[in-house]
């Protein structure tokens, strides 16, 4: 709950107190000290910080037009309510994906993070990274970071060593914006190099070259104005696909999302549902980065587990009252008379029936299963028991508790 990606997600999204917390501590935490959070407390910067030890000196370079673009797309989407750019970027839910997603995904993510790292530094970081974007700007008038000093020496060597490609030995400056507090460049330091020093005082806060700020400024300009048309074409095609999502079979998505487009606007797929779900039965979608949803071949969803709406860092799961989680409505199951065992004149069965937690299910006089989909909570039980596939749950097209005539609107 103290990474800032999510945190800012769910105070926009959510306004919870908590998450507000979290994003002015970090900000004030930056405000005095620069980006300390990129290399002590994101999980990702503290791994691409190791593994900036081993890379290949020399200069490394900024990017401020990539790096513009992609804040600006970040921020023009978010103001239509769309996380997309998150669901790629966010250094949280990568490193988080790698852990959950199939073991080809992280080991291909992980190839990918030690190629480029090695070649370019932790640009990442400096022009890629949204949060660490955000933290820039924040960093720009940090009240403490690094500055050279007129004693240095000049030998370059901390110039070659920086990861992220933030001092200019030249011009005996540090760019704070892009600097991750990783210190590399106090260990190689042979006399009076970078020193960490009270910026404000000293009148030698970061300032970015004209042409590195234009630049920027530009690229945020139109990134924000890219992400503010595809947000909103985004929000115009979630409009569409909500009238239609009740002509279609929905996946079933963790409790909470309420409705598919709402769901996914939000969620970042950065797996910690699917890592601390007791039953194991959530994954992420194809190739690592969809959104999870419930695979009953796994398993089933638990009536007395609301893990998973409670830790969403996103506010993409909204919360469920535990005493209610027994009445909330996922999914519906569907049977399929030509499937079942009763019906192919191989005997009784009556798995389902013995399964089903709400009594949905239960058996005609010839054994074969009855059900009452309005009693139905879409928990998957029957699916998962059922040995042919008879018994099939399609997600709901708005979850809700089934005593909710506003279905899902009081949550």
């Amino acid at each position: 709950m103290c990474q800032l990606g999510p945190a800012v997600l769910r105070s926009f999204f959510a306004f919870g107190l908590s998450a507000i917390a979290v994003v002015l501590t970090i900000v004030l935490l930056t405000l005095f000290f620069g980006r300390l959070f990129c290399s002590f407390m994101c999980p990702l910067g503290s791994a691409l910080s190791f593994i900036a030890l081993f890379f290949k000196k020399g200069k490394k370079k900024i990017y401020p037009f990539i790096g513009g673009s992609i804040l600006g797309l970040f921020i023009g989407s978010l103001v239509f309510g769309v996380a997309f750019v998150f669901r790629l970027l966010d250094p949280y839910s990568l490193f988080g994906r790698t852990l959950t997603a199939p073991l080809w995904f992280g080991v291909i993510f992980l190839a990918v993070i030690l190629a480029v790292t090695f070649f370019f530094g932790r640009i990442f970081c400096a022009s890629i990274c949204p949060v660490g974007l955000l933290l820039s700007l924040i960093a720009r008038r940090s009240v403490f970071g690094m500055i050279i000093p007129k004693e240095c020496v000049h030998c370059g060597k901390c110039e070659k060593v920086c990861p992220t490609g933030c001092i200019d030995q030249k011009q005996s400056k540090v760019s704070n914006a892009y600097c991750v507090m990783c210190l590399d460049c106090l260990t190689v330091c042979p006399k009076t190099g970078p020193t960490f020093s009270f910026l404000w005082k000293k009148s030698q806060e970061e300032k970015a070259p004209n042409l590195e700020r234009r630049q920027f400024l530009i690229s945020l300009s139109v990134g924000a104005a890219v992400g503010l048309m595809g947000g909103g074409l985004f929000k115009a095609v979630s409009k569409k696909r909500a009238k239609e999502e009740g002509e279609k079979e929905l996946l079933v998505r963790p409790p909470g999302a309420i409705t598919e487009s709402s769901f996914l606007a939000k969620c970042t797929a950065c797996g910690l549902c699917v890592s601390k779900c007791p039953q194991k039965v959530l994954t992420l979608g194809p190739a690592g980065f969809g959104a999870p949803r419930l695979d009953f071949k796994k398993g089933s969803c638990s009536l007395d587990c609301t893990l998973c709406s409670s830790i969403c860092p996103t506010g993409a799961l909204r919360s469920i009252a535990p005493e209610k989680k027994k009445t909330f409505v996922i999914g519906k199951a569907n049977f399929n008379a030509k499937k079942c065992i009763v019906f192919q004149g191989e005997g009784a069965c009556g798995k389902c029936a013995a399964s089903c937690p709400t009594a949905a299910i239960t058996l005609r006089a010839n054994g074969a299963p009855k059900l009452e989909a309005e009693a139905c909570l879409g928990c998957g039980k029957c699916q998962n028991v059922c040995p042919i596939g008879a018994m099939h749950v399609a997600g709901a097209a708005i979850q809700h508790y089934l005593d909710d005539l506003n279905q899902g609107a009081s949550l």
